[in-house]
């Protein structure tokens, strides 16, 4: 609650024109929102460039905007729909991974200080990508946002445009089938192993 507030507060202070709120939003969410839509298109000019043009619009229709239960929610979608619309316009960036409801979101993870700070064996953790890599874009984008931006089902729903228990499920089911097939890949190894002696 008390974050919503204070959300409240500096996207009012934002909205009457002051940049040092501006600039707060800027460093608060700046580099998450880059990081997301990087993930989404796998191209860091399109990401960059679009990411520029969205706060210089986002300052210069700033009394225009309603105030948002969640600002980090409101650019992540805001954000995603302005890169949906650059890649439709842009002819040129023909590489660039197809961008539709279901997108295919790139989960990564960074091996080495996984690794580090979890103290987990590398064969675990190419185990887990792979687990990753099967489940559906639309899952792999639902954890991404749950877990790595850290943002509620509510926050969810808006950016994927879905309702609230989609998100719900959406993330209920992969961890579901990600437990499932980690489960099985730990199992068969040692079933084999036991039918052998």
């Amino acid at each position: 609650m008390l974050n919503q507030q204070s959300d409240s507060k500096l996207w009012q202070s934002f909205q009457s024109g002051d940049r040092s709120a501006f600039e707060q939003i800027l460093e608060q969410h700046y580099h998450a929102m880059l990081n997301y839509g990087y993930r989404l298109v796998q191209n860091k000019d399109l990401a960059y460039d679009c990411i520029q043009d969205f706060f210089v619009e986002l300052w210069n229709r700033r009394q225009f905007l309603d105030t948002p239960q969640s600002i980090k929610a409101y650019l992540l979608a805001s954000y995603k729909r302005r890169l949906l619309k650059e890649k439709g316009k842009n002819f040129w960036n023909k590489n660039t991974t197809q961008l539709n409801d279901d997108i295919d979101i790139e989960v990564q993870f960074n091996i080495e200080s996984y690794l580090i700070n979890n103290e987990i064996e590398h064969e675990t953790l190419i185990r887990l990508e792979k687990e990753l890599a099967s489940l559906s874009k639309r899952q792999r984008e639902a954890l991404y946002l749950r877990f790595y931006q850290e943002l509620e089902y509510d926050e969810i729903s808006k950016i994927m445009d879905i309702n609230h228990h989609s998100s719900i499920n959406l993330v209920y089911e992969a961890l579901k089938s990600m437990r499932k097939n980690w489960v099985m890949s730990v199992l068969v190894p040692v079933c084999i192993a036991f039918h052998n002696l």
